[in-house]
Order: C-alpha cells, then sequence, then structure tokens
C-alpha cells in the first residue's frame, strides 16, 4: 500500500473457518487475473507432439498430486488427505483422458485442449444436479491448474522467503495451493468465494489455519494494509483505529491464556477413565487411516482404535493387494497398540472412493450405489484375502472386523459365512488366529437403525457412522455447501435413529459406539451419554477435550 494514500477503514464480513484470531499485512494473490496475461497457443499444427506434452504435463500433474497426498497426510491426516486420492484418480480418468485427446487431433493445442475438456466435462457435472457430482467440479478446476502449470513449466505458488508473515487474501484457494502454503509466512488467509464445507475450508480447519471464506471482494488498492482477522465471528477489520487494535490483541492474548490453562488442563485427564458424573464409562477410541497415525491416537489418550480405514491400503496402487501385503499392515497396527481394541473396518470402496484397477461401473448416483459391502459380497474372493488377512494379524493382537454400509440381516450372513470359510482355511494351514475374533456391522444407513433389533442378536457390536447416516437420513449431502445449515439445524431425526438403535442393542446384551463427526460435537455429548452410549471414536486431537466434557455430563 501507497504510504502517502490514507486508505478509509474497512469492515469486512465473511465465513469464519475456525474460532481463532490473527493480525498483520495483507498479501494480494489473484491467480486468474495474473493468467490472463499468460500467452496462449492459438491452434496445433502436430497433433503427436501436443499429446505428447499434454501426456508429459498430466504425469507431472500425477507426481505433484502424490506428493501433496503425502504432505496432506502428514500435516492433516488421512481423511482430510482423501481429496488428493481423489485427484489423482480424475487425472487417469479414461474418458477425461479421451476428450483431451480427441480436442487435440481436431487442431487444438495442449492448453486449449484441456481448456476444453475440463469445461464440457464440469458443464455434465453440473447439469447431473447430484450434489457429489458437482462437487468434483472443484476438483477438476484444481487439476486442471496443476496440468496448466506444468505445460508452461510455472512453479506452484510459494510465499517467497522475503516475504514477511501476512493474511494471503485470493478469489479462491484450491486444496493443491492450500495444503503447499508455507505456515511460517502465513498468518490467515480471507477468499472472496468459498464456503464452509469446501475441501479448502476443511483443510484450513485441520491445519489450524485462521481464515475467512466468502467475503466478497476487496479493493487490491488495500494490499499491504494492517488487519484484523477475527474466524470467531467472521469479521475483517482492514486499516483499524489503534483503539480497536489495544481490544483485538487484549482478547487474544487472554484467548490464548485459556487454551494453555485449558490444555494444561485437559493433559491432566489423559489417562483417566472418560465418567460422566453418574458414573457412566464412554470408552474414547480414535478413527486411523494407517499405522503411521497410532502414535498420535495413543499420546491422545485413545484407549483402542474405533475405525481402521483399511480401504488406503488399496487406494494409490495399481492392482490389489496381495494378502501377505494387508496382514503386515494389520499386524503392525496391532503390535502398535500393544493389546488395545482395534475395529478394522472391511473394503468401503465406491461412490466417493474410486479404485481405477476395481473396474467398478459408472452410476448415476454411486452414494447410492455398487459400494462397501455390496462390492466385498458381489466379489467373495476379493472379500475373503482382506478377512485372512485380518485373522491372521488378529494372532498378535486384539482386533475387530466391522462391515460397512449394511442394510440387512441376509449380508451380516453372508458376510459371517465368508468369515468362518477364512477361519477353517487358516486353521487347516496351521496359521494362527483369534477364534473368538469380535464381528461388528457399521451403522450408516436408516434400514440398518430400523432393523437394528433383529441385528442385535447377529453381531457382537455396532459403530455409528452419523456421517452417512446423516445424509441419507436427511436425503442432503453433507458436503453440499447449500445445505450445510440444513445438516446442522435438523440433527433430531438422526438422534431419534440412535436412540432406537442404542435400546434395541443394549436390550440385546450388546454395545454400541458412534465413530462419525457426530462423536466429536462437544455439543451432543450430553445426549450420547444420556442414550448410553458404550463409546466415542474421534480423530485424534478432538479427544482430550472430548474426556474433558464427558466428565461434565450428568
Amino acid at each position: 500500500m501507497d504510504a502517502q494514500i490514507a486508505l478509509p477503514r474497512l469492515l469486512l464480513q465473511g465465513i469464519g473457518i475456525s474460532k481463532s484470531k490473527t493480525a498483520g499485512p495483507l498479501r494480494f494473490f489473484l491467480p486468474k487475473e495474473q493468467a490472463q496475461g499468460q500467452k496462449r497457443v492459438a491452434s496445433a499444427s502436430d497433433p503427436s507432439s501436443e499429446w505428447k506434452r499434454l501426456q508429459a504435463a498430466l504425469e507431472e500433474a500425477q507426481r505433484r498430486s502424490d506428493a501433496l497426498l503425502l504432505q496432506a497426510r502428514e500435516r492433516v491426516g488421512e481423511q482430510e488427505a482423501e481429496i488428493f486420492r481423489i485427484h489423482g484418480m480424475l487425472l487417469s480418468d479414461e474418458d477425461l483422458l479421451d476428450a483431451m485427446r480427441r480436442e487435440i487431433e481436431r487442431g487444438l493445442a495442449a492448453e486449449e485442449a484441456l481448456q476444453s475438456a475440463i469445461r464440457d466435462f464440469s458443464i455434465l457435472l453440473r447439469q447431473l444436479e447430484d450434489p457429489y457430482l458437482s462437487a468434483r467440479v472443484a476438483d477438476l478446476e484444481d487439476i486442471a491448474e496443476q496440468v496448466r502449470s506444468a505445460l508452461c513449466g510455472t512453479a506452484e505458488y510459494t510465499l517467497s522467503a522475503d516475504t514477511p508473515p501476512c493474511i494471503l487474501v485470493a478469489d479462491d484457494l484450491s486444496p493443491s495451493q492450500t495444503v503447499l502454503l508455507d505456515r511460517s509466512k502465513l498468518l490467515g488467509f480471507v477468499t472472496f468465494r468459498g464456503s464452509a464445507n469446501s475441501h479448502t475450508a476443511i483443510l484450513a480447519r485441520a491445519m489450524g489455519i485462521p481464515a475467512l471464506v466468502g467475503i466478497g471482494r476487496i479493493d487490491p488498492r488495500y494490499d499491504g494494509a494492517f488487519a484484523l482477522l477475527n474466524a470467531a465471528t467472521g469479521s475483517l477489520s482492514i486499516c483499524p483505529a489503534e483503539e480497536e487494535k489495544h481490544i483485538f490483541f487484549k482478547a487474544q492474548e487472554q484467548e490464548r491464556q485459556i487454551t494453555r490453562d485449558t490444555g494444561d488442563s485437559l493433559r491432566r485427564l489423559l489417562h483417566q477413565p472418560a465418567l460422566t458424573a453418574s458414573g457412566h464409562r464412554i470408552l474414547l477410541y480414535a478413527n486411523i487411516g494407517d499405522a503411521s497415525e497410532v502414535d498420535a491416537a495413543l499420546s491422545e489418550g485413545a484407549e483402542g482404535i474405533g475405525l481402521l480405514r483399511s480401504e488406503f491400503l488399496y487406494l494409490g496402487l495399481q492392482g490389489y493387494p496381495s494378502e501377505e501385503t494387508l496382514f503386515q499392515a494389520y499386524a503392525e497396527v496391532a503390535t502398535r497398540m500393544q493389546g488395545k481394541r482395534t475395529v478394522i473396518r472391511t473394503l468401503d470402496v465406491g461412490a466417493d472412493k474410486q479404485i481405477p484397477y476395481f473396474g467398478l461401473p459408472r452410476e448415476e448416483n454411486p452414494a447410492l450405489g455398487f459400494r462397501a459391502i455390496r462390492v466385498c459380497l458381489a466379489r467373495p474372493a476379493l472379500f475373503k484375502t482382506q478377512l485372512r488377512a485380518i485373522l491372521r494379524a488378529s494372532a498378535g493382537g486384539r482386533l475387530a472386523v466391522m462391515l460397512p454400509f449394511v442394510i440387512s440381516p441376509e449380508e451380516v450372513a453372508q458376510s459371517r459365512q465368508l468369515l468362518e470359510e477364512c477361519k477353517r482355511e487358516l486353521e487347516a494351514e496351521g496359521k494362527p488366529f483369534d477364534g473368538g475374533i469380535e464381528f461388528g456391522i457399521m451403522i450408516e444407513t436408516p434400514a440398518a437403525a430400523i432393523l437394528s433389533r433383529e441385528l442385535a442378536g447377529t453381531v457382537d457390536f455396532f459403530s455409528i457412522g452419523t456421517n452417512d447416516l446423516l445424509q441419507y437420513t436427511l436425503a442432503a449431502d453433507r458436503q453440499n455447501p447449500l445445505l450445510a445449515e440444513l445438516c446442522d439445524r435438523n440433527t433430531e431425526p438422526i438422534l431419534r435413529l440412535i436412540e432406537m438403535s442404542a435400546k434395541a442393542i443394549h436390550e440385546a446384551g450388546g454395545w454400541i459406539g458412534i465413530c462419525g463427526e457426530m462423536a466429536a460435537d462437544l455439543r451432543l455429548t450430553q445426549r450420547f451419554a444420556d442414550l448410553g452410549i458404550d463409546e466415542l471414536s474421534a480423530s485424534p486431537p478432538a479427544l482430550l477435550a472430548l474426556r474433558a466434557k464427558i466428565a461434565e455430563c450428568r
């Protein structure tokens, strides 16, 4: 900002990501405007050369996506990093590649072919009016930017070494750009567009970045101006008065002290049982993706693993993992958990977890299609490979098997039959396993909740996957920003289904846990305690606050 020009104070309102505060100079980053100045190739006279250029750029974008996946897993965990697995699959999507090649063959340059194919696919996805597929448009735009960057030989956006710590201002940020941001230079960020449920917002929350989205345009003359960002109130004050800054910094320091005191207090609860005032014990488990997350779970006081997402062992490969590969992965988790219970969810592929070598059919509504237990029962050899690996690993630790997306007792019976077949095979081969391994299911559909009384006699335990149960009960995609408020407001239907299930299961002598996002929602902890929920499983960072909240419950 020109020091000679005094700009007026500006107070803007957006959607806050997290509840934190930050302050510092604004730094504008407007990639779309910058991209308009880049020279574009008008046409291509050699389709073969253009296709080779595009293939090389796609391969480079794939390498970048793989690197981003690793970075995201390290920074924010497996669940939030999954978006980059989706990016990798889109980069190798045969239909998309065929569309690009057709555009090149009719005379377009690689840059134009990419843009045309992405535009056509985006229009198609929007026309389908499916929330899940519409959400993939943003993913297409992100990978298109990655490929364009590779074609032009430009590096990914980073804050330069001489950039002072700043609040980044952008039209929007893609998940890729968000993960690449240098946290040592970044105080927070503000975007003109975006929603609270976008992948970028989810990543920002997981990374602990103060941010505002959907704030509208800011005059570029404010580049370099000092600003106060309050994500809790969704406000951005640019060029604030000295008194306003004084009040802001005082409140910020008070919040930091409360956070420090709270953290010290919570740590004292780390190894204490989670008990309500009335003495109801709730087990606190962690959700993880693989063995690399075990230490984080144990350091936060996890009493077990309530959800090990086994599909991550299948993603990113060129073909099916062997029984030995799966066994080694499960055995490592079992060993590192040191006798604590680990619940392994069997393969949950399909819907938003498309794996090319599975050759799953294209579906108009994959969230309601051929997925999870349906795939496993249709491909028993695939299912038995996983079940045998889990059984073998159970010899070295306390493991449990959990089926996803169940809707009927028949699915449970078929799965148990395959499990028993695996036990007989391993016994004949002289391979050790836990013959009494626990066998449970997830309640992710209204059908499973309604049939919970009948299902209670067929399994050892239940875990409620609230993410899917909520969207199927409300017929609302929780990732759709237009429906976020609706999903947050209307939890009563799913809570009644949980109550119905808990009552039926407890009457049958079973136990029931919750492993979806609602498990970590402190607003619902008292309700879960009232329902007699036996276990809550959440991401490791949420466990300490959850333990403290349980202690406050009646």
